[in-house]
């Protein structure tokens, strides 16, 4: 039971119609779901559905386990997306077909009042046309970002649409949290690689594991030391060498996705899902506000660079010599930029990008030189 905006409740979907013409099979089964944002689809012979509804991952997804080309990522333009839905249903009531309008206002001071029309069929309450607006309005502006990729069978044959993934992507989040295990006990993971990875034990750090019957199962974790994590508490059973770890903290969290299709290609699966966030249950039903997840350090402002120190020599040119200043400095972790700013004196500054932490002068004379480095 839900609340139906009048003081009441109400159940959350209730289908309240009569078939009275023939029509498709296909259109017919999408219809009835459409009243419970259920997703009907074909598989190994049966038909099976599959409910919008609050359920925990199912897999994990690191580079470490895609095909070559990674992870890409798809989205529409914002700016034609509705933001104000008409949803027209039943009114036991009045006995006649009675709108709902339901609007983004944030989003209409953005881009304007953009108008979709949708029936909501079988629905004979006003509260849960409401919901129905307020589900499409959500999925419009927070789920409108799709993840592709390629997978192996091991991984594709766990899926079904519908199910919830975590996705660690070090292209996007700009840390390599996950990979693959080297060896496992219940307690302790050791890991395949310790210099490119951001092995973070702190800021409340998890460790998630895919076992050997396909779950996942995610523990704190107590302790690093090298390629070895110790989590708090067991496992319930090993994983298999082999097999994928992911790090998650305050700092990056993985991002969530629900899968909407997957299709075979010679021995190779296509997986295709919609951004996913658990918390929009209760933020389409009772105005709970989103929780947001930290998925990415790449649009966090760096520290500036450290330590800038110059050395001059001199140097043989065409048989002449020649003097050179170069400047050095710490750089910053996730950066691949520097631009350096110099001037000799009093003059203009001369702009560079450079993408070491090194910059040189040549040709230098008596004067004093200013450098800056951002």
């Amino acid at each position: 039971q839900v609340d139906n905006g009048l003081g009441g409740t109400e159940p959350r979907f209730a289908f309240n119609g009569s078939i009275q013409q023939q029509t498709s099979p296909h259109k017919l089964i999408n219809d009835i779901c459409s009243s419970m944002r259920c997703m009907p689809y074909w598989s190994v012979g049966a038909l099976t559905i599959s409910q919008d509804s609050p359920k925990d991952s199912s897999y994990l997804f690191t580079l470490a386990n895609v095909a070559e080309g990674g992870f890409t990522y798809t989205g529409s333009s914002v700016k034609t997306r509705a933001t104000q839905i008409n949803v027209s249903y039943f009114d036991n009531e009045t006995q006649d077909i009675d709108w709902e309008e339901v609007s983004d206002t944030s989003m209409q001071a953005k881009y304007g009042i953009v108008t979709r029309n949708i029936k909501a069929i079988g629905c004979t309450s006003r509260g849960q046309a409401r919901r129905l607006g307020k589900w499409m309005l959500y999925s419009l502006f927070h789920s409108g970002d799709v993840i592709n990729f390629t997978t192996s069978i091991d991984a594709g044959v766990c899926l079904s649409c519908g199910d919830v993934i975590d996705v660690s992507d070090p292209m996007r989040s700009g840390l390599r949290r996950g990979g693959r295990i080297n060896a496992a006990t219940t307690t302790t993971v050791t890991v395949d690689n310790e210099d490119q990875t951001d092995l973070d034990g702190t800021n409340n750090a998890t460790l998630s594991v895919v076992l050997s019957d396909g779950s996942i199962e995610t523990k704190s974790i107590s302790g690093i030391s090298g390629l070895v994590i110790t989590v708090s508490s067991a496992f319930s059973s090993a994983p298999n060498a082999n097999s994928v770890w992911v790090i998650s903290n305050s700092t990056v969290e993985t991002s969530q996705w629900q899968v909407i299709s997957i299709s075979e290609e010679e021995g190779v699966y296509a997986v295709s899902a919609l951004a996913y966030n658990a918390t929009k249950f209760s933020y389409i039903e009772d105005g709970t506000p989103l929780a947001t997840r930290t998925v990415s350090i790449l649009n966090q402002i760096p520290n500036a660079p450290s330590n800038l120190a110059a050395t001059e020599e001199i140097i043989e040119v065409n048989g002449q010599a020649k003097v050179k200043i170069t400047f050095s400095w710490s750089g910053q972790r996730g950066v691949t930029q520097y631009r350096v700013q110099w001037r000799k004196g009093s003059g203009n500054f001369i702009q560079t990008t450079v993408t070491s932490t090194e910059f040189e002068i040549f040709d230098t004379t008596e004067g004093i030189y200013e450098v800056r480095v951002f």
